[in-house]
């Protein structure tokens, strides 16, 4: 089976609570948390390499989240950085459609882009608690693949529908030399996968939680079941949110 490498790229940093990725737990606590894109390296197609989510900026970050949004890097010199150019990313995943994991992705013409279709559906007509998330006009443009449930891209790379955040939000398990890598697609940060029972005490009313869930969600016992799953199969595990981004050696560091 093949081996692939997983490799975080930040574009920008902005601030949120604890509670929105650890449902009702650590409220008041702030977070610093990291806007990050994958590339997925060593797979067959054309590029020889999948890009999963291509992330946001700073200004259009601004008109969707309350928090204090600051640049990295922009998505161009990411790629430059990678030997690469928007026209060489031929497939992107989407793990769900928040304007904060596709605003850079009108800019890849000559990608296919892999959705669920329940995502897309929801994106059209959005509920009204949800509908800040999916501004239509960054869809515009794009080469859609649209899926049904799980799915194997190439051997050693799944595509998992894991629902909850919202309708369609899909996650990746990627065969790596360190084991099983997982980026899951629902706004998630480190703490999110902890065990309630570890983090906040045995005695503590959440403490029967096996894992936490976000607080932003369309299901959130799906939430919880998806996240469950992610963290059941994972040995390495990739959250979209980090926090993980070192300023000081520019590395996804992880805890």
């Amino acid at each position: 089976m093949n081996e692939y490498k997983v490799k975080p790229v930040v574009l920008l940093t902005t601030e949120a609570d604890k509670s929105g990725f650890t449902y009702m737990a650590f409220p008041g606590v702030p977070m610093k948390l990291d806007v990050a894109y994958f590339i997925i390296e060593g797979t067959p197609n054309k590029s020889g390499r999948v890009i999963v989510d291509t992330g946001t900026y700073a200004a259009s970050m601004a008109k969707y989240w309350p928090g204090k949004a600051e640049d990295v890097q922009s998505f161009e010199d990411s790629l430059k950085n990678e030997g690469m150019t928007v026209d060489d990313i031929d497939i992107i995943i989407q793990t769900h459609l928040h304007h904060d994991h596709c605003v850079n992705t009108s800019k890849c013409k000559n990608a296919e882009v892999y959705v669920q279709e329940e995502e897309w559906s929801f994106a059209m007509a959005p509920h009204p608690l949800q509908s800040q998330y999916y501004p239509k006009e960054i869809y515009e443009g794009w080469k859609l693949r649209l899926l049904r449930g799980d799915y194997e891209l190439f051997p050693g790379l799944r595509i998992l529908h894991t629902p909850g955040h919202t309708p369609g939000t899909q996650s990746l398990a990627i065969q790596t030399s360190e084991g099983t890598a997982v980026i899951p697609g629902m706004c998630s940060v480190f703490q999110t996968f902890d065990t309630p029972s570890e983090v906040l005490g045995k005695d503590h009313p959440f403490s029967h939680w096996e894992v936490f869930c976000q607080s932003i969600a369309t299901d959130m016992n799906q939430s919880y079941s998806s996240n469950l799953r992610l963290k059941t199969i994972a040995d390495v595990m990739y959250p979209c949110h980090g926090p993980g981004y070192c300023e000081q050696t520019k590395e996804f560091v992880g805890k």
